[in-house]
């Protein structure tokens, strides 16, 4: 099971690129699918789950024990017959040789035995789905840290485009201050911008190095993503609905299908134990050989071996109220996790409507920025040949540079904010693997 679902995954996802300093968001998921710490270790939750699902384990099946044993015994012998006669004997050895094979099997426990087959398939798919789940946040996880980095990347673009804008400022002014047309006051200040601009460019490299330790720890892989270049759309793909996301989250959320199977594993526990009051019926069949030899004694060697069966039944007539204890508990167990389900349906439409809202607000916001980046470009490529004939001042040509730059940034940010929000409803609605 495990294995079919890893294969299901990595067919749509291609294999990294090891040797290329490209890497894409599938290649870091398919990464991820191989790698992954989290993945890996509930992988072994599930297969102890799989392990356990069997009708040996629930009962169906007899039990069959074999046994041996020899025994030697040195003894001093003082006998005194009916008769009269006696017999002494110091150190008489006595051999003993046991060996037998037994069969037991319940053939009727009340039904418990069914009971606890469909508890352990319960188990099982619970198991499953808490992998799936596991697989589906990792995913998550590594599409979000993959976005993030990728968007500190384009920051990092912005601000060498800045810092070349500020560069050449320098140039403008200097050669204005040279022949007399602009303050060395002028001059200072271009230097300054462009120390500060390349004091921005250098931090920026040191937050991009941090969020790609993030994405290769998430990922959990040992290959350094310290010089690797994140290729990236933002290319939005959901075309749902409120209404239809919350129906998809309903029926598709791995975490809310778990706890629905943990509900139903409680019912059938509490089945279980009303069964285990029932009488049981068990089947019993044996082999057995046994041979006995003695130096002294009436019975120098004896040797019997033979068949023996037979059926058994017993009820608890008394247990100290365990039972009912144990019982009363479980359909407890049952109501909190019917509760405990309701609570999580809840929480899970509160999240799907919050980042269907988030998503729809960052398009949104998307859009007037692109307006506005248009608009902010235009004005500094203006306010830039304006300032290179003298017809504007340093303060305008740097405020037009800052809101250039700053329109950049809110523009990307509204698009990964939207891409974030577009992951996180897949993973809330189940979508990122089905």
């Amino acid at each position: 099971m495990i294995k079919s679902i890893l294969l299901l995954i990595s067919l749509v996802a291609p294999s990294p690129q090891q040797a290329d300093t490209t890497l894409t968001q599938q290649e870091a998921v398919a990464m991820a699918l191989e790698e992954s710490f989290e993945i890996k270790l509930e992988s072994y939750n599930l297969e102890i789950a799989e392990n356990n699902n069997t009708i040996g384990n629930a009962g169906f099946l007899p039990t069959v024990i074999a046994s041996a044993s020899t025994s030697k015994t040195i003894q001093n012998a003082e006998l005194e017959f009916a008769s009269g006669d006696g017999q002494s004997r110091k150190g008489a050895e006595s051999t003993s040789t046991n060996a037998g094979v037994s069969l037991n099997w319940t053939l009727f426990d009340g039904l418990k035995m069914f009971a606890t087959k469909g508890r352990l398939e319960q188990i099982s798919r619970t198991n499953e789905s808490i992998y799936k789940s596991q697989i589906q946040l990792t995913l998550s996880n590594v599409m979000k840290a993959f976005y993030n980095a990728a968007l500190e990347q384009e920051r990092l673009k912005l601000l060498k485009s800045n810092l070349e804008l500020s560069e050449e400022r320098v140039k403008i002014s200097k050669d204005k201050y040279e022949v007399g047309k602009a303050s060395k006051l002028e001059y200072l200040q271009a230097q300054v911008d462009f120390n500060s601009d390349q004091s921005a460019y250098v931090k920026q490299k040191e937050v991009i190095a941090v969020r790609l330790y993030e994405l290769q720890q998430i990922i959990g892989t040992e290959q350094s993503l310290d010089e690797v270049n994140l290729s990236f759309s933002y290319d939005l793909q959901m075309m749902l609905t409120k209404e239809q996301a919350e129906e998809l989250a309903l029926g598709q959320n791995p975490d809310l299908q778990s706890i629905q199977m943990m509900r139903e594993t409680s019912i059938l526990s509490t089945k279980e134990l009303e069964r285990g009051r029932m009488p049981s019926l068990d089947f019993n069949l044996g082999y057995n050989y046994a041979q006995s030899q003695s130096e002294a004694g009436f019975l120098l060697s004896n040797q019997t071996n033979g068949w023996n069966y037979g059926l058994s039944a017993s009820v608890t007539l008394f247990d100290g109220m365990n039972q009912s204890r144990q019982i009363q508990n479980a359909k407890i167990s049952s109501e909190y996790a019917q509760t405990n389900y309701e609570r999580s349906k809840s929480i899970l439409l509160t999240s799907v409507r919050s980042a269907f809202l988030t998503y729809q607000n960052a398009v949104e916001l998307a859009e007037l920025e692109t307006q506005n980046l248009e608009v902010a470009e235009e004005n500094v490529n203006i306010a830039l040949e304006r300032y290179r004939v003298g017809k504007s001042n340093p303060l305008e040509i740097r405020e037009a540079q800052n809101n250039a730059v700053d329109a950049q940034i809110r523009h990307l940010e509204a698009l990964n904010t939207a891409k974030i929000a577009e992951i996180e409803l897949m993973r809330l609605t189940g979508e990122i693997v089905k």
